[in-house]
C-alpha cells in the first residue's frame, strides 16, 4: 500500500503539465550545456557518495579519487576521461554487470549483482522488467523525473518526422514489461496519449506476482482518474497483425497519418499483414525497437509506403538514440549525448580469435534506474562523428550509432555467429529459395541433454513442402561463400565444416520463437 500510495502521489504530479515543442528543445540545450556538469555530479553523488557502488572498488584499486576525475574531466572531456578509465580496468564487462562472472582486477577479484547498480537516489518509482532471452528479465525501477526527462525526446523526435499531430498506437507486452508503459506515460506527458494499446501477450498469462498484475489496471484507473486518457491493452498476439493493419488504414483514411511504436519484428507482420489484405498504410509511421533494424526489415515496412524510424535503447538507461533523417545506415541514430557517453573496447567473443567493438555506456542524467560507468550492454556497432543537417544535429547530436548487433547470442563448438552472413541468409537467401518472408525462419540455440549446443533451423508451416537436406546445403553453401567466409578472425571456412561434423543443426517445422518480451529474434536461445 504503501509503495501504491508513493506511485499515485508520484503520478499526479508527473501528470499536472505536459512538455511543448518549444519546451522540450529548452530542455535538451540545457543538458548540453552542462554535460561535463552532470556527468561530475553523478560521479560525485552516485559512485563515491554511494557506499554500495560497485565501482568504488575498482577506482581505489587505481587510486582514483574525484579531484582526480574532475581534473580529467576539465582537461580532456568526458570520453577521453572514460578511455582512461577502461585502460585502468574501470568498466564492467555484460556477464560481470550481471552478476554471471566474477570481476577479476589487478590481481583482486569480487562479485557483483545487478541491483547494487540500481541508483539508490530514486523516489516515486515503478518497476518493470526487461526482455531477456536468457532469464526473466533485469528489474528496473523506473522513476517519474526520469520520465519527464525522456519525454522531451517524444515530443522533438514527432516534430522531426512530422508526426505531431498523428493518431498514437502501441503494439508492446503489458505491464509489468518496460516499452508499454513507459511509452504511454512518456507520449501522455508531451499531450500525445496514444488511441490505443494492443499486448501481444494478456495479463493472465504472464508469470507475475499478483501485485504486479494488478498494477496494470491500478495504473490506467488511476491515471484516468487524474484526468489522464489512458488507453486499457486490448489482446493481440503475433497471429494478430492484421488488427493493427485495418486500425492505421482506418486512421490514413481519416487522418492521413498514425504513428505505431513497436518492435521491429512487430512492425514487419503489420505491413505484411498489409500487403496479403491489401490495406493501405502508406503515410503511417512505425517507431521501432528492441531488436535490430536490417536492410530486409527496413524494405518490407517501406514497401508499404510507410516511414520508419529506429530507436536504440536498454532498459537500465532508456532511449539512448534515435534515427537520423540523413541516414548512412538503415538503423542509424544520433546518440543522445545528453544522456549518454559512450566508448568502444575491443573484447573477444566465442572460442576463438574474434573479437568485436564492443559498446560502453555512461548515464549523464541523474534519474536513471541504474547507474552505468563505462558498462557494456552486450551490443556492439559502429560510432562514428559525422555533422549533418537534420535536427538532432542542429541540437549537437553529431556522434552516430549503426550496424547495432548482439554479441553475446549464439556461439557452439568454439565457433560464434558474430560477424557472419546469417542475418542476411535468414532474411533473405531462404526465403527467396523456400518462400515465405523474412518471419518464417530464425535459428533457435538450445542444448541437448549431453550439453552440446544443437542449432536449430526454424521454418514456419506457412511454408510449404521443403527438402530439409537442400536447405542446410544451402545454408552452409552461403556461409562458406558469402561476404565474410574468408574474412580474418570473423567465422573462416572451419566453421561450417565444424558444425557438420558435430550434428549441430537440425530443421523443425514450427513458428519462430518469440522472447519473453515477444520480440522475435533472428537468433533465439531456448532457456536450459
Amino acid at each position: 500500500m504503501k509503495e501504491y500510495f508513493r506511485f499515485c502521489f508520484g503520478l499526479r504530479e508527473f501528470l499536472k503539465n505536459t512538455i511543448s515543442l518549444e519546451e522540450s528543445k529548452e530542455i535538451i540545450e540545457r543538458r548540453m550545456e552542462k554535460r561535463e556538469q552532470s556527468f561530475l555530479e553523478i560521479v560525485k553523488k552516485g559512485v563515491y557518495g554511494n557506499k554500495r557502488s560497485p565501482y568504488l572498488k575498482l577506482l581505489r584499486l587505481s587510486n582514483y579519487d574525484f579531484k582526480d576525475i574532475e581534473s580529467l574531466v576539465l582537461d580532456v572531456g568526458i570520453e577521453e576521461t572514460l578511455g582512461i578509465l577502461r585502460r585502468h580496468g574501470i568498466y564492467f564487462t555484460m556477464e560481470e554487470f550481471k552478476g554471471k562472472k566474477e570481476v577479476v582486477r589487478k590481481g583482486i577479484s569480487f562479485e557483483v549483482k545487478e541491483r547494487d547498480f540500481d541508483n539508490p537516489f530514486l523516489s516515486d518509482c515503478y518497476e518493470i522488467s526487461s526482455g531477456a532471452t536468457r532469464s526473466a528479465g533485469t528489474r528496473i525501477r523506473i522513476d517519474f523525473d526520469f520520465l519527464t526527462q525522456k519525454s522531451a525526446y517524444n515530443v522533438f523526435m514527432l516534430d522531426m518526422y512530422k508526426a505531431l499531430q498523428s493518431p498514437i498506437a502501441l503494439w508492446f507486452p503489458i505491464y509489468p514489461g518496460a516499452p508499454g508503459i513507459n511509452s504511454m506515460l512518456r507520449f501522455t506527458k508531451i499531450g500525445k496519449p496514444p488511441l490505443k494499446w494492443y499486448s501481444q501477450v494478456e495479463k493472465w498469462n504472464r508469470r507475475i506476482s499478483l501485485k504486479k498484475r494488478l498494477g496494470i489496471n491500478y495504473i490506467i484507473y488511476m491515471g484516468r482518474a487524474l484526468g489522464a486518457k489512458f488507453p486499457k491493452p486490448e489482446f493481440a498476439d503475433l497471429d494478430s497483425a492484421s488488427k493493427i493493419a485495418e486500425w492505421i488504414s482506418t486512421m490514413i483514411a481519416n487522418f492521413s497519418t498514425c504513428l505505431v511504436y513497436t518492435f521491429v519484428s512487430s512492425a514487419v507482420r503489420i505491413c505484411l499483414a498489409a500487403n496479403e489484405k491489401d490495406l493501405q498504410i502508406a503515410g503511417a509511421k512505425f517507431i521501432v525497437t528492441g531488436e535490430p533494424l536490417t536492410p530486409k526489415k527496413r524494405e518490407v515496412i517501406e514497401s508499404t509506403g510507410a516511414i520508419v524510424i529506429p530507436v536504440y535503447g536498454i532498459s537500465e538507461g532508456g532511449v539512448i538514440g534515435a534515427g537520423c533523417t540523413e541516414r548512412n545506415a538503415c538503423d542509424d541514430v544520433h546518440l543522445f549525448k545528453d544522456s549518454f557517453a559512450v566508448i568502444q573496447h575491443k573484447r573477444k567473443v566465442g572460442l576463438g580469435n574474434i573479437s568485436v567493438n564492443a559498446f560502453l555506456f555512461t548515464t549523464l542524467l541523474p534519474h536513471a534506474p541504474k547507474i552505468l560507468l563505462n558498462v557494456e550492454t552486450g551490443d556492439y556497432g559502429i560510432v562514428e562523428s559525422r555533422n549533418c543537417k537534420c535536427k538532432f544535429g542542429e541540437l549537437g547530436f553529431s556522434d552516430h550509432i549503426y550496424n547495432i548487433r548482439s554479441f553475446e547470442k549464439l556461439t557452439g563448438e568454439g565457433v560464434t555467429f558474430v560477424g557472419t552472413d546469417f542475418i542476411r541468409i535468414i532474411e533473405e537467401v531462404l526465403p527467396h529459395k523456400f518462400g515465405g518472408t523474412a518471419m518464417d525462419y530464425q535459428v533457435l540455440e538450445e542444448e541437448d541433454d549431453k550439453g552440446f549446443t544443437r542449432l536449430i533451423v526454424i521454418v514456419s508451416p506457412n511454408i510449404g513442402e521443403i527438402n530439409e537436406k537442400d536447405l542446410l546445403d544451402t545454408l552452409f553453401h552461403e556461409l562458406r561463400t558469402g561476404k565474410h567466409a574468408s574474412t580474418p578472425d570473423t567465422w573462416s571456412q572451419a566453421g561450417p565444416e565444424m558444425w557438420s561434423q558435430a550434428g549441430m543443426f537440425q530443421v523443425k517445422r514450427m513458428y519462430p520463437v518469440p522472447t519473453r518480451g515477444m520480440k522475435v529474434l533472428p537468433f533465439h536461445i531456448a532457456k536450459s
